[in-house]
């Protein structure tokens, strides 16, 4: 089939659509569009804060204060989304994001730079919460069939508001300053409550999931469910270091907190840039014509190349290591969150709740506490070492997973 052939495959199943679902979907990727303009404009001022006030060493403890503090706000939000809509949820989380992160930034203006550690946290913990619940309300809403159709486009229109928000960053922050720049990230949060409100329920988790907690939900699949939640152990243990070597260059080549958050917001602007090109070019046809098996291994693969070709080919420097910080996040944006979100179709809808709740609200922040501590301990020169055993760990992960997966998946489709 010629890529003009599968394109209008692709499109006959997004026309195929009833009215409501369609607007639902745009509903849901102009929230995810809102959330991710917020995020550079939040993620580089307070990025910027903390390793200005407090250095590029205080990252790993920034990491590990942001794990503790979304394990807590993940067991309020379980307890909550039992008994609440995702809307009603989703409304409080962004209303009590915008008090929170004024009244930390006014501490921390006052003289208090302690207060640079709760406004990073905050940053860490507002997008995975807000972001989840919208993936969450969007799995329960689409069949997989439909899922390899939008995951690309949605991510795509995510990926233009990081790139604007990164845009305006770099643009604005010398000529408004970080304070200005940093209250327009949160009315654009604000922004997302009528955006997802108005969505419509959606038709899972339903009763029984709120009935279970997600640990019960997954009986008879953890084995399945914990190799996930090995790779994205594996996975945020790659990036995350790539994101702490980035932050020690950085803060070694600017000095005052204002070229910070200019250079960030034109590192998350290019993130999201190859973020959007991988969406819109690679990702509807990867993930409706080419194996989830040789998807899942090759992501591995392209880390493994992208450290070796900016790491040891072309030295340690400024520019090297923010192409290969680039393209890790880029990656864990696009390609590897899309794969990683097929996974979860080999199971039921119940399974699904227990299956992201363990994987990816629980392993996926712990992995940045343990990375966290581990990079508190390690000397320097071991850093890369232990980037390319986490590699070559993630490729092992993933043989007994992907045979777990299909095994799943062919119960499933046999019900």
């Amino acid at each position: 089939m010629s890529i003009t052939g599968k394109a209008r495959e692709i499109n006959s199943v997004f026309l195929s659509l009833e009215g409501r679902e369609k607007v639902d979907l745009i509903r849901m990727g102009l929230t995810l569009f809102l959330l991710f303009f917020s995020y550079p404009l939040m993620r580089s001022t307070t990025t910027s804060i903390l390793l200005t006030s407090l250095g590029a060493k205080a990252s790993p403890y920034a990491w590990i204060f942001s794990t503790i503090g979304l394990s807590i706000f993940v067991s309020i939000l379980n307890k909550f989304q039992k008994k609440t809509r995702p809307q009603t949820l989703f409304t409080w989380i962004a209303g009590l994001t915008t008090i929170f992160f004024a009244v930390f930034f006014f501490l921390y203006q006052s003289g208090l730079t302690i207060w640079a550690y709760p406004l990073y946290v905050l940053k860490e913990i507002y997008i995975v919460l807000m972001v989840h619940s919208v993936l969450a309300h969007l799995n329960s809403s689409i069949t997989e069939k439909v899922a390899k159709v939008v995951y690309g486009p949605l991510g795509a229109l995510g990926s233009s508001g990081g790139i604007l928000g990164g845009l305006i960053t770099t643009s604005l922050v010398k000529e408004l300053g970080e304070s200005s720049l940093f209250f327009t990230g949160l009315f654009i949060i604000a922004l997302t409550i009528p955006c997802f409100f108005y969505t419509s329920k959606g038709h899972t988790h339903l009763k029984e999931a709120k009935e279970r907690s997600p640990l019960r939900s997954i009986r008879g699949i953890k084995t399945f469910v914990f190799l996930i939640a090995g790779m994205v152990l594996l996975s945020q243990f790659v990036i995350n270091i790539g994101n702490y070597q980035f932050n020690i260059f950085l803060n070694e080549t600017f000095t005052d907190s204002i070229s910070k958050t200019e250079y960030l917001g034109k590192i998350y602007a290019a993130i999201n840039s190859f973020s959007l090109l991988a969406q819109i070019l690679i990702l509807p046809f990867l993930l409706r014509f080419v194996p989830t098996s040789i998807t899942q291994l090759c992501i591995p693969l392209v880390y493994g190349m992208t450290f070796f070709f900016g790491g040891f080919l072309f030295g340690d420097g400024m520019m090297p290591m923010a192409v290969t910080f680039i393209i890790f996040k880029g990656l864990d944006y696009s390609i590897f969150g899309a794969a990683k979100e097929l996974l979860y179709y080999a199971l039921s809808d119940i399974q699904k709740y227990g299956a992201k709740y363990v994987a990816d609200m629980i392993t996926y922040r712990l992995a940045k506490g343990v990375i966290s501590i581990i990079l508190i301990k390690i000397p320097g020169n071991l850093i890369n070492s232990l980037l390319g055993v986490s590699l070559m760990a993630w490729i092992l992960c993933l043989f007994p997973l992907l045979k777990r997966y299909k095994l799943h998946h062919s119960s499933l489709e046999a019900e």
